[in-house]
């Protein structure tokens, strides 16, 4: 599975509550942070069973990833003049990102930016951006097209 795959359904997996298949996808030693709240999640084990004891149960939430973003994979064929030619494969690129909006149980609305880097198939690294929604202020109706 190429990085973008893995990291598609990782997504998926998240949307699902699957924390199974989301252990899955993790490096045993993979480090989640959550820069806001100033916490720093070392371990698969530790940062999943935080997620199975959320308060009223995050299966009861709904998370809706509505993009994800990152390099994607390429081959490139070069024809030489003499000979064979000349294929080069690169792999989808670090990090990729993963954007949506999530409602929990109490009701509470946020959109969120996952930044994750993946290596051979596996999460190593995230950081995780939540924000709840807010009114624009009056000054910038007149820049702002929606």
């Amino acid at each position: 599975m190429s990085n973008l795959q893995v990291a598609e359904r990782y997504a998926e997996a998240h949307h699902e509550t699957d924390w199974t298949t989301l252990g899955e996808l993790m490096d045993a030693d993979v480090e989640v942070t959550y820069p806001q709240s100033g916490e720093t999640f070392h371990g698969r084990d530790d940062y999943l069973t935080m997620l199975k004891n959320y308060p009223g149960g995050l299966d009861t939430s709904e998370l809706v990833v509505e993009d994800t973003r990152g390099q994607k994979e390429s081959v490139h064929v070069q024809a030489a003049p003499f000979g064979l030619p000349t294929i080069t494969v690169s792999g989808a690129g670090n990090p990729f990102l993963l954007e949506g909006v999530v409602t929990y149980p109490d009701g509470s609305f946020y959109h969120f930016i996952g930044v994750i880097e993946f290596r051979d198939g596996l999460s190593i690294k995230e950081t995780w951006y939540f924000a709840e929604p807010f009114d624009p202020p009056e000054w910038r109706a007149q820049y702002a097209q929606d």
